[in-house]
């Protein structure tokens, strides 16, 4: 039988070995947004995958070093504390938070989620757009001919969102937007190569101005050249709204993660609106990951609040954030 000093020494060289590992896995994020990636492509898209798990290895590594704080102090555990708590902090740029609101000032929800191609029970997407948390303004992604259908047939739904763009499509690249608010200058984009995918452009006319919304779902990074078509669409769609001036918005599952080289690339046009909560995978009643569903905003924008929305039976959890315009803008 072991004794209690064995079984102490099995835990502490095990957690040791999960601490370091952890903070390997985080430095890849850095890592990742100072490879020649024009060079060295194949290494960059490796370095990466691994970049996008920083929740796990915080998680995981911040679980590790507590057993170690527990049974043992040692000086060098500051060391991947640091490594793990820089990785995680030093992510893309977001909005700044809004000051303290008068009661009258005018807000925008903007919300995003993929439904997922398998969905075929659409009762949880028409319970939330009918509820009082509902989006002013959202984007759906994996939007097919179903679940055109299915909001199409519900007359409340129709009520509350008398305005949208949807392309519905038999792959996981239909897209919707449903606004409340009146839209102009819709345009859709089909792909322009085989790495590419569907694109929606639209003007919503609120609060006496024009604000320019994009809908994007890039194809997720199964390869490198995928990766690259990924970033390629977000420097290009934020190229387009940056030219616009203006408001500007775009929203959608874009399969990339705050520690990514692609959301660092163009934060000089779009930051992030929506906080670090992880949206997918949407397991065990809301247990995520990576975040992966975004919205970028310009910065005329400001911060009001950001959270993920309900469980709607997709592998994704909706993300909502609602913005006012900068009294500096």
């Amino acid at each position: 039988m072991p004794t209690r000093s064995a079984v102490s020494h099995f835990i502490t060289a095990r957690a040791q070995w999960l601490v370091w590992l952890c903070a390997l896995g985080a430095l890849t994020a850095p890592l990742s947004r100072v490879l020649p990636a024009d060079h060295t492509p194949l290494l960059q898209w490796l370095v990466e995958l691994a970049a996008h798990w920083q929740w796990l290895y915080a998680t995981v590594g911040a679980v590790a070093l507590g057993v170690l704080l527990a049974l043992r102090r040692a000086w060098w555990l500051v060391v991947p504390a640091l490594v793990l708590a820089g990785c995680f902090l030093w992510q893309s740029a977001t909005l700044p938070r809004a000051a303290a609101l008068p009661a009258d000032a005018p807000v925008l929800t903007v919300g995003t989620a993929n439904l997922n191609l398998a969905t075929t029970d659409f009762d949880p997407l028409a319970q939330w757009l009918t509820s009082a948390d509902a989006p002013d303004v959202v984007v759906l992604q994996e939007y097919t001919a179903l679940a055109d259908a299915a909001l199409a047939s519900n007359p409340a739904i129709a009520a509350r969102y008398p305005h949208r763009l949807a392309v519905p499509q038999p792959d996981p690249f239909g897209l919707a937007v449903l606004s409340r608010h009146p839209m102009a200058d819709t345009q859709t984009l089909q792909p322009r190569s085989e790495w590419d995918t569907l694109r929606l452009r639209a003007t919503l006319l609120w609060n006496g101005q024009p604000v320019h919304v994009i809908a994007l779902h890039p194809m997720p990074p199964l390869n490198a050249a995928f990766a690259r078509a990924r970033d390629q669409a977000l420097a290009q769609e934020a190229q387009h709204l940056s030219e616009k001036g203006g408001l500007g918005l775009m929203a959608g599952d874009l399969n990339i993660t705050p520690w990514a080289r692609g959301l660092f690339a163009v934060e000089v046009q779009m930051r992030r609106a929506n906080g670090m909560a992880a949206s997918w995978p949407n397991a065990w009643g809301g247990l995520s990951v990576l975040p992966l569903d975004h919205v970028l905003a310009s910065s005329g924008w400001q911060v009001v609040g950001s959270r993920t929305g309900p469980d709607l039976g997709s592998d994704h959890r909706p993300v909502v954030v609602r913005l006012v315009v900068s009294d500096t803008d």
